[in-house]
């Protein structure tokens, strides 16, 4: 739907519509049956019980309600708003009470846009569809703790990708027997001990706050054969790397969205093996059985002992879309909770970006702008802070340098996420290796810059894995 809303300062846009140009007046159109709609825009500390709230301008993360498009009636919920970070209120005086003395609201037609959205393609559709009836989600207002606190950081505090690599590859040896262990229990029909996962987050955390990167950049390399047990380390530290990047959440809170990622496909175990392994393309039949992942899980962890509800809630869940075409709810928008939804971008990323029976692992550049042009799956805000959490260019990406040069990415530059530091490794033109050298493409590349992200098979770089911690050393 396409509305102008102006005031007397600014024109601009609203929570992401198109903003149509006041100087080509009012459009009419005889063919179509349209609406015409009121809104204003309001101060939040304008806001008052009775107000129909139609939009909540700001950022996603600056105030605590799930979604907008509710009548307000609680004095809780008033306070909630006026005290939040948000710009500004958006108020259907149609559905609700006006304010008085506030600039007039201009009416423009609403029009449908019938844009669908945009597929993926298609290696990648099963990527993103595989990763008990349960009440449908309330939308309820989520009140954020006070700023991330230290709490995981050792005393040693942040270190380079060289120090904290080899703590790194131990913490992801552990977590393999970890998971191993647990899948095989829970592949057997038994319950779940959530506590017992409490350490490995711990130290999947610790590790992430010294070095955001070692960890994940290893995890990504897993084989196809260790994919299921691996993929859900690798889901716990991104949810644990992009709550850190979002803020605001505490220790415990980020504790739970680890042992969420841990979680969350858990289900799996309970589909036949021919299905989940299979090497080729799923029939209808096979997909509709895979789908039922999530609901077998959530109804093994409601069984299962000191399992966090946010644990719960990300098993369920992990697979809706905003759109509300996704499973097995088909929640739309506010009605899928913030965690599901960073469950749901963490998860598909690992997915493309991994090994898989059936498929062969993307470079991360091309799996994030598979995500980010998959409009209508994933909630924008959460993505973009996914894409700076790791960086468009992650580390551990193999690169061909304007410079005739293969190098592999060692760190990311918040301030420019397309020119990362990079350590060269390899001369094309000789097609042999030479000494490494460091080069901060932001302040140093003298020209030099990143041509392409590159599969090191295809330059003959077998046994990436054992390269990678030779380099990154």
């Amino acid at each position: 739907m396409v509305y102008t809303v102006i005031n007397p300062n600014r024109q601009g846009l609203v929570q992401g519509w198109r903003v149509i140009s006041l100087c080509g007046a009012r459009r009419e159109c005889a063919q179509e049956k349209q609406e015409l709609r009121v809104f204003k825009r309001i101060r939040r500390n304008q806001v008052r019980s009775g107000m129909f709230i139609h939009v909540i301008e700001g950022s996603w993360f600056s105030h605590p309600f799930m979604k907008a498009g509710f009548l307000l009636t609680e004095a809780d919920d008033v306070d909630a708003l006026r005290t939040s970070r948000a710009d500004a209120v958006v108020i259907d005086t149609a559905r609700g009470l006006d304010v008085e003395q506030l600039p007039q609201v201009a009416r423009e037609t609403a029009e449908t846009d019938a844009a669908a959205p945009e597929s993926a393609p298609p290696e990648s559709e099963r990527a993103m569809a595989d990763t008990a009836e349960t009440p449908e989600a309330v939308a309820v207002p989520i009140h954020a703790p006070g700023p991330t606190p230290p709490a995981t950081e050792t005393a040693e505090g942040p270190c380079s990708l060289a120090e904290e690599f080899g703590r790194a590859s131990r913490i992801a040896e552990n977590a393999k027997l970890v998971m191993t262990e647990l899948y095989d229990q829970a592949r057997l029909g038994r319950i779940v001990e959530a506590d017992t996962l409490v350490p490995l987050v711990d130290e999947i955390a610790a590790s992430i706050a010294r070095n955001q990167s070692a960890l994940t950049s290893i995890l990504r390399l897993k084989s196809k054969d260790e994919y299921t047990y691996v993929h859900s380390v690798a889901v716990a530290a991104l949810m644990i790397n992009l709550g850190r990047e979002i803020g605001g959440f505490d220790r415990d809170t980020l504790r739970d969205a680890g042992v969420a990622g841990l979680l969350h496909d858990i289900g799996k175990m309970a589909m036949p093996p021919e299905v989940l392994g299979k090497p080729g393309g799923l029939t209808h039949a096979e997909y509709t059985i895979m789908k039922l992942h999530p609901e077998r899980g959530h109804s093994l962890l409601t069984r299962s002992r000191d399992v966090p509800e946010m644990a719960l809630d990300v098993c369920l869940h992990h697979h809706e879309k905003v759109n509300g075409t996704g499973y097995p709810k088909r929640l739309k928008g506010g009605q899928i909770t913030l965690f599901a939804r960073m469950g749901a971008a963490c998860d598909v990323y690992d997915a493309l970006t991994s090994n898989r029976p059936y498929k062969e692992a993307w470079v991360p550049n091309m799996a994030l702008k598979t995500m980010f042009g998959s409009r209508g799956h994933f909630d924008s805000d959460i993505l973009t802070a996914f894409i700076r959490s790791v960086g468009i260019y992650p580390v551990g990406t193999v690169v061909r340098l304007r410079s005739d040069h293969l190098a592999v990415v060692t760190d990311i530059n918040p301030a420019d996420l397309t020119r990362p530091v990079v350590r060269m490794f390899f001369s094309i033109p000789k097609r042999a290796a030479i000494a490494p050298q460091d080069v901060n493409l932001l302040v140093e590349a003298d020209g030099d810059a990143i041509v392409s992200s590159e599969n090191p098979e295809d330059w003959g770089l077998d046994g990436w894995e054992g390269r990678w911690a030779t380099i990154a050393a």
